[in-house]
């Protein structure tokens, strides 16, 4: 079973509710025990301020307050109708400020280039880093065979005796060279990679 919403239960305990609703309400919690038990604690609560109200401090005038508030209500609203009045208010002209939507963009924008020139910084400063270390291990790739040094030392994976030149010759900006070779004779392709860390 469905239960209703707990202000509809505060409205109905309240006799807040046009009689239409309060008749669809009233058939509901006349078989729901959960619905009966928070419209009467709703009734007791009620009851409870009530019986507050009745104890406040003497020379109070309520009628006065309940007037100035019913004044207040009056004033704003009347207020709301004269502005309307005057039809909507443009946020746009030479003497307003810049508008939300510009602001949220140019804030936008300038995090976006802050996030890529720090990703950029970061990013060359570990170039510069590898640049400076001790002798840079090279991947090298030629004709004859493919390998790497430090500049000291060095390996190179040299193709077979067959055929002196490869076929393919491939270099990547990732530190890794490799070389294809081809036997002119059974058409077999040896390939040899290197790869650099």
């Amino acid at each position: 079973m469905k239960h209703l919403s707990i202000d509809k239960l505060a409205l109905y305990s309240g006799s807040e509710l046009p009689w239409w609703t309060r008749l669809a309400i009233q058939r509901h919690v006349s078989s729901c025990t959960q619905c009966q038990h928070e419209v009467a604690q709703f009734r007791e609560t009620a009851e409870a301020v009530r019986m507050e109200t009745e104890e406040m401090p003497a020379g109070v005038q309520w009628e006065r307050l309940a007037a100035e508030m019913r004044a207040n209500v009056r004033l704003g609203l009347e207020a709301s109708d004269a502005i309307s009045a005057y039809g909507p208010v443009t946020e746009s002209g030479p003497g307003q400020g810049m508008s939300w939507r510009v602001a949220a963009l140019a804030t936008g924008f300038v995090v976006l280039l802050s996030i890529g020139y720090w990703l950029n910084a970061a990013k060359k400063s570990e170039q510069l880093a590898a640049m400076r270390a001790a002798d840079p291990v090279v991947a090298e790739a030629s004709e004859n065979g493919v390998g790497m040094s430090d500049g000291n030392k060095g390996m190179v994976l040299q193709g077979p005796r067959a055929s002196n030149r490869a076929a393919i010759v491939t270099v990547s900006t990732r530190g890794s060279a490799g070389a294809q070779y081809v036997d002119e004779e059974t058409g077999q392709v040896t390939v040899n990679h290197v790869y650099v860390e």
